[in-house]
């Protein structure tokens, strides 16, 4: 990728299992392997819940966050340079730009082209409005499965919504940190998705 510096990578791409822990590690994002290998197992379970394809999920929960050995300054300078899409939360705050990264790095260096997994990891921290089951199903999981100490607040809610659908585990989870503040400040598709998530669920229709 051009316009990102610093970035350690392996010469031998090879199993991208196996890939993925050797980068996060050679960049000493350990706690960022662990985070992403339990997401990766609640993403296998929600997958053999709602019938999707595991290995679809399995990989779009490994390379989620695969951006977090970049620096933020620099994912913003990419997005800056390559006269992309700019949300006013990801300009204040741009950590938020990892998901977009992540698409992008999965894409340019693992030469994945499957736009389920792709757009799963380019939403996974904001969702989207017209999400799939792919896209909330990695939302959910990585909800569930935070990369912080301990059980998520919201953990209960999100697991008993998830019974009934990825819809309504996915609005439950956005209406939490709305509700608790527990965000910054929210991303424009953050907001759409709720919209049309309310809008869905209401309508009792069924998503892709």
């Amino acid at each position: 990728m051009d316009n990102i510096n610093e970035i350690k990578l392996i010469n031998n791409i090879g199993n991208f299992e196996t890939a993925i822990r050797e980068i996060l590690l050679l960049n000493g994002k350990i706690d960022t392997y662990k985070h992403v290998t339990n997401v990766a197992k609640v993403n296998v379970e929600i997958a053999r819940k709602f019938r999707l394809d595991e290995e679809v999920c399995k990989i779009a929960a490994l390379g989620h966050d695969i951006a977090g050995i970049i620096n933020s300054a620099d994912m913003l300078t990419y997005i800056k340079r390559n006269k992309m899409f700019l949300d006013k939360s990801e300009e204040k705050y741009p950590f938020l730009l990892h998901q977009r990264l992540s698409a992008i790095m999965c894409n340019k260096i693992f030469n994945i082209r499957d736009e389920r997994i792709l757009s799963a990891i380019n939403y996974h921290t904001t969702l989207k409005k017209n999400a799939s089951n792919y896209d909330m199903a990695l939302f959910v999981a990585d909800k569930l499965a935070w990369d912080q100490e301990g059980q998520p607040p919201y953990y209960e809610i999100v697991k008993g919504e998830l019974d009934k659908s990825l819809e309504y585990a996915s609005l439950a989870y956005i209406k939490y940190v709305y509700d608790n503040n527990m965000i910054l400040m929210p991303h424009k598709w953050l907001d759409e998705a709720k919209v049309w998530l309310e809008e869905s669920i209401k309508k009792g229709e069924k998503v892709r």
